[in-house]
């Protein structure tokens, strides 16, 4: 009984630690989402009011603004380089599991190296690269710099999880006559789907959120979320508001996304405990 009680108290312990911490991380996102309802004098009055009227105005301001084009530019440009960093990831991590590559760990380290870049150290012979290809300023450019840092990302990820796919799976698919296509489609692919999910949710949001290559690569037709917001501080001030309901709009996807992969999530998140 002793032990029971000992036991429970450290349960009740961690859950007020575990909410206490969650609280706190989460405030800043509470504020946000307040302030985005909030008229541009209560977002400034101290003490801040929690209790107050709603206004919708910054919301009606924002869906008439050109950042909703802006987001729809950072949609299309995080979802098709998530895409392809993932087909082409998973292709590549599977190669490095199964076969024999000769020099194949200075290769992974060559692949993550591209992924230890900082952007402001490459952003310049990009901007020249992509003006003498005629792609400044389309989302094509920004697809094909957020594939190469998301692409290397994707390799280091899912390779460790097919590395822990057993290989006599594979081996019995071949016997039943499956070709290597088809068992890296229809074997290792699906159960290594919860690794797939939580690189997805890491290549969606570094696409989403990447400012610099954005800012110096694009002007006006292919602007994304990011810069868009940056350009809601004018000369004249910043309005909280329209800020708060655009980054409220903005972070909506990740959310959308998150929740409906949480259960693979989870899965892949936990991947190194449950081994």
């Amino acid at each position: 009984m002793h032990g029971e009680k000992k036991s429970a108290i450290r349960q009740t312990v961690f859950l007020i630690v575990a909410i206490a911490i969650t609280v706190i991380f989460m405030f800043p996102l509470l504020w946000v989402i307040v302030s985005s309802f909030k008229t541009r004098l209560e977002v400034f009055l101290l003490p801040p009011k929690w209790i107050f009227l709603p206004t919708a105005q910054n919301y009606r301001d924002i869906f008439t603004s050109d950042f909703m084009y802006q987001f729809r530019n950072s949609l299309i440009i995080a979802a098709l380089s998530m895409g392809i960093s993932l087909f082409l990831g998973s292709l590549t991590a599977y190669g490095f599991s199964r076969y024999s590559i000769r020099g194949s760990e200075g290769l992974l380290f060559w692949i993550l190296s591209l992924r230890m870049l900082p952007p402001i150290a490459v952003v310049i012979p990009f901007y020249l690269l992509f003006r003498s290809l005629g792609l400044l300023d389309t989302n094509a450019a920004l697809i094909l710099v957020y594939c190469i840092f998301n692409i290397s990302f994707s390799i280091w990820v899912l390779k460790g999880f097919f590395d822990e796919i057993p290989i006599e799976l594979e081996e019995a698919a071949k016997l039943d006559g499956y070709s290597p296509l088809q068992v890296f489609w229809k074997v290792s692919l699906p159960l290594a789907r919860s690794g797939i999910a939580t690189t997805a949710i890491f290549c969606l949001i570094q696409s989403l959120n990447e400012f610099l290559v954005a800012l110096t690569l694009t002007t006006r037709k292919a602007v994304t979320a990011p810069v868009g917001l940056a350009k809601l501080q004018t000369f004249l001030g910043t309005d909280w508001g329209r800020i708060s309901a655009a980054a409220v709009i903005f972070m909506i996807p990740v959310v959308v996304f998150t929740i409906l992969v949480r259960n693979e999530l989870i899965r892949g998140m936990s991947f190194g405990r449950m081994q």
